[in-house]
């Protein structure tokens, strides 16, 4: 019996509309459902922006001068070191320095 009454409400001109409303994950976000909701805290202030990064520590002259022999060494064996893109020879530099300091 139930069930009859439930599918004949289910018409759409039934005189007793179906009150119950299926879940629907888009009406979480709807700007009427959202209005509905109370702030939390209605002084709460706003979060202060992050803090910038620390700045890179200081390289000592040995690192500048490691860095500075490995690549005037790739400048005289890499073919086509002038014409490479700047990130490029970053790379390549960064990696000869890994190997050299021992990191894979």
């Amino acid at each position: 019996m139930s069930e009859l009454i439930r599918r004949v409400n289910s018409q759409p001109s039934s005189p007793f509309p179906n009150t119950h409303k299926p879940y629907s994950p888009l009406l979480k976000s709807s700007r009427t459902m959202l209005s509905r909701i109370a702030p939390l805290h209605l002084n709460r202030r706003t979060p202060p922006p992050p803090l910038p990064r620390p700045p890179p520590p200081k390289k000592s002259k040995k690192q500048i001068q490691m860095e500075e022999r490995i690549e005037e060494e790739l400048a005289e064996t890499v073919e086509g070191w002038s014409c490479m893109a700047e990130e490029e020879r970053r790379q390549m530099l960064r990696a000869r320095i890994d190997a050299e300091l021992g990191y894979e």
